[in-house]
């Protein structure tokens, strides 16, 4: 009988520079490193902000990590929503690695028009969770798997309002609009001609002026 074959230690602090296999973003400052990283036969993102200056990693990094936790916590199973794996401590967590490439990274004739509704169906999703994103409209935040499935990316910024009444019909008409508004403005930059007179005039609104926008 063959001798079974050692187990990779758990992902952990200590084992976290030995679990590394690419660094996607370097550590600045005031940004997280975010690494990519293997936890057996798994492959898993890990935001981490023990590289950056001393302020940031004890007064915003801790806040981040404390509050990312817990916005997946709430989005757990939500399809687009990469699944949490852990905390590692006060300063880093790891999400599953999902594969595809950033609306940064894709040219136009690489976006279907028809991701742009599932996106609005992702967001009608996390919404329904009582979460909003508020950061939609920025390229590096949403992912596209091989086979256009959009993923969402980054909760630094996102909002728990509640999924009872008073989050659903009074809080989510006002923060809920400008995830929608992020959604056209994406759209307006890579396939233009295919807005709706409607969507037009909700663009023509302005981020400020969406947050007054009612869910639909």
């Amino acid at each position: 009988m063959a001798d079974p074959q050692p187990q990779a230690p758990p992902l952990t602090r200590a084992t976290l520079a030995q679990s590394t296999a690419a660094v996607l973003r370097a550590a600045t400052r005031t940004k997280p490193a975010i690494l990519l990283v293997r936890d057996g036969t798994r492959r898993l993102v890990v935001k981490d902000f023990a590289p950056t200056a001393w302020h940031t990693r004890a007064v915003y990094g801790r806040w981040v990590i404390g509050h990312e936790t817990r916005i997946y916590a709430r989005l757990a199973g939500v399809e687009g929503v990469p699944a949490f794996h852990r905390r590692l401590d006060t300063y880093a967590l790891a999400v599953e690695y999902v594969e595809g490439e950033t609306l940064k990274d894709l040219s136009r004739q690489e976006i279907e028009t028809a991701v742009f509704d599932r996106l609005a169906e992702l967001f009608d999703r996390l919404h329904a969770r009582g979460v909003v994103h508020l950061d939609s409209h920025q390229k590096t935040n949403i992912l596209l798997t091989p086979d256009g499935r959009p993923y969402l990316l980054d909760f630094a910024t996102a909002l728990y309002l509640g999924r009872g009444w008073f989050g659903q019909r009074v809080l989510l008409p006002l923060f809920g609009g400008p995830d929608r508004w992020g959604i056209l403005k994406l759209k307006n930059r890579y396939h233009p001609a295919a807005l709706t007179e409607a969507e037009r005039r909700r663009l023509h609104r302005g981020r400020i002026t969406n947050w007054l926008w009612p869910p639909q």
